[in-house]
């Protein structure tokens, strides 16, 4: 080989060992071309039906392949930005016109840059029958398992980046996502044949660099938060040591750069193995399953492997296992995410039984307070109507007995039978009312409003049968509202109330008793044809016992009352809104 943009005599070529070849040891801080010369000899009794071929696993930077002489294959550009044909396998069919009787010389001519380690890999000139199995073999290494390992993270890191999206506790989640973004970008680097962005050889290297630094860190963080560790002292170092590096990184002249660029590699590359060395403790602190897997992982597989490629870099060999290793090693963590992430739907699985159990138990709590605090309305109730039942006493058969003696100390002579009769009967019938008006209390709503209607509707006919009273009487069939017990018996006991007055103090002969639905409200109208009263004059004076009670009954269930009387008509209406 000879470092020379032009072939030059045979003095300056120098003789090398082995392949693969990097000038770097043997001209330092060389940047420029270098060609590499292969001869061998050729016999017409070497022609067959399996031709020849050329194999080359890399040429780093960019290259030209002659075959005695004559231009044999060129990579797109051999000049800045180069192409990047370090990481791509080639293998080429030689045609037998191509080649002939006696010595053939193949010259392969390299365009590197000392920054990135230039020189030759492994040449291989051969059947192409067997060149192709070596070819394929540098082809899976170098391309195809970094090619599916990138399409696989960034399957993973796009699962992961909706999970912590739409879960932002899952932090190690939102970092594993950060770190294989991070990771492809650094592969894709490997795998790209030709810069991007117009940017130069070496300015495409320092981008690649600084990404495998921000590759190593976040592949510390991910861990950590997947063991529920945060170390903040310590993070903050290393974002400033990121932060630092990659100042320097891109901001050092290219004459100085390559101890920037070797310097930045080996913290990111210390700081990965520290990482898996010292996280099973970390993971053992942390009492987690998947943590513990995970740290197996980084610990039985990770560090041989950083090992062995670490050493083989250094020494400036190929042959690295990290490529074979990392479909294996991605599917492994991602077993691993795929069981954090079971054992967290299951944990809310579980929360969400407790809860719903809790709920149940809260309500069936709820529910037999809401029915002891029913039961103490229900007991008060009856206390109101012992209470009511005993003024109806006083006033009404009370008042009766009054009269009736009354009537008989101040009567001149004795009263007939027919009399005493007639006294008797409305003390009967006083007390009649009473005694139904207090056992007429249930606790439990009657199916239909007929059912609800019927015995009141029976005593009160007898009684106005007796008074030579017509009643009609208007229910519907059917509920079609939520009408609870304790207003039933609040319409109940405001009805008795209405037809009682209508007795004592109406003179009517026609009573009308309509209940109804208008909208969402349940109306109940008590008509008769008496003589009528003074609505407003009776309010004003407060005289009536019946209108107080009946109003105050009405306020305790948010039910109106309105009343409208003149002489043959008075119609006592009563609304219960439950829109």
């Amino acid at each position: 080989m000879t470092p020379s943009g032009e072939l030059t005599g045979h003095e300056h070529w120098q003789t090398i060992e082995k392949l693969p070849d990097r000038w770097k040891d043997r001209w330092d801080n060389y940047s420029g071309t270098a060609w590499y010369r292969l001869k061998w000899q050729y016999t017409c009794q070497d022609a067959g039906s399996d031709p020849h071929s050329l194999m080359v696993s890399y040429i780093n930077m960019a290259g030209q392949v002659y075959l005695n002489g004559q231009l044999f294959w060129q990579d797109d550009s051999l000049q800045e930005p180069l192409s990047r044909s370090w990481n791509m396998p080639r293998q080429w069919v030689i045609p037998p016109n191509s080649l002939k009787q006696g010595q053939n010389e193949v010259l392969i001519r390299v365009v590197g840059v000392n920054a990135l380690n230039p020189g030759l890999g492994e040449v291989s000139l051969n059947r192409y029958h067997d060149n192709t199995k070596v070819y394929e073999k540098h082809w899976l290494a170098m391309r195809g398992l970094h090619s599916y390992t990138t399409i696989f993270e960034f399957i993973l890191g796009i699962i992961a980046g909706l999970v912590w999206l739409f879960r932002r506790e899952e932090k190690a989640f939102g970092w594993y996502a950060i770190t294989s973004f991070l990771w492809v970008l650094y592969v894709g680097q490997l795998l790209a044949t030709e810069t991007l962005w117009g940017l130069s050889t070496l300015d495409f290297y320092r981008l690649h660099i600084f990404i495998f630094l921000c590759f190593t860190t976040a592949t510390c963080l991910y861990p950590w938060r997947f063991a529920g560790r945060k170390f903040p002292r310590l993070e903050k170092v290393m974002g400033m040591t990121v932060f630092v590096l990659g100042c320097l990184i891109f901001f050092t002249p290219q004459s100085l750069v390559q101890p920037v660029l070797d310097l930045s590699f080996m913290v990111g590359y210390a700081c990965y193995m520290l990482n898996c060395l010292t996280f099973s403790w970390i993971a053992y602190k942390s009492g987690q399953v998947e943590a513990k897997l995970l740290a197996g992982i980084m610990l039985l597989i990770y560090v041989p492997i950083g090992v062995h490629d670490g050493w083989r870099l250094m020494m400036n060999e190929g042959d690295l296992i990290s490529a074979y290793a990392s479909p294996i090693t991605t599917l492994g963590v991602a077993i691993i995410f795929a069981l954090r992430l079971t054992k967290s739907v299951r944990r809310i699985e579980k929360f969400n039984q407790t809860l719903a159990t809790t709920v149940t138990q809260v309500k069936e709590e709820l529910t037999h307070t809401l029915q002891n605090h029913y039961q103490l309305e229900m007991e008060n109730t009856r206390l109101q109507e012992r209470i009511q039942i005993a003024h109806d006493l006083h006033d009404g058969l009370g008042g009766s007995l009054v009269r009736s003696m009354a009537s008989v100390e101040q009567s001149s002579k004795d009263l007939t039978n027919p009399q005493f009769l007639s006294m008797l009967k409305i003390l009967r019938d006083d007390l009649r009312h009473i005694i139904d008006s207090g056992s007429s209390l249930g606790t439990k709503l009657p199916e239909t409003p007929l059912l609800w209607m019927a015995p009141f509707r029976h005593r009160f006919n007898q009684l106005f049968d007796e008074l030579d009273i017509h009643a009609k009487w208007s229910v519907p069939a059917k509920w079609e509202v939520d009408v609870t017990p304790l207003e039933c018996l609040t319409l109940q006991r405001v009805a008795e109330e209405a037809l009682t007055n209508i007795v004592k103090h109406s003179h009517a002969t026609v009573v009308q008793i309509r209940i109804y639905y208008e909208n969402s409200a349940l109306i109940m109208e008590v008509e008769d044809n008496g003589v009528g009263f003074d609505v407003d004059l009776v309010n004003q004076a407060g005289l009536s016992v019946g209108l107080r009670s009946m109003s105050g009954r009405l306020e305790r269930m948010n039910a109106d009352m309105q009343i409208t009387s003149r002489a043959g008509q008075t119609i006592l209406k009563v609304i219960k809104n439950y829109g």
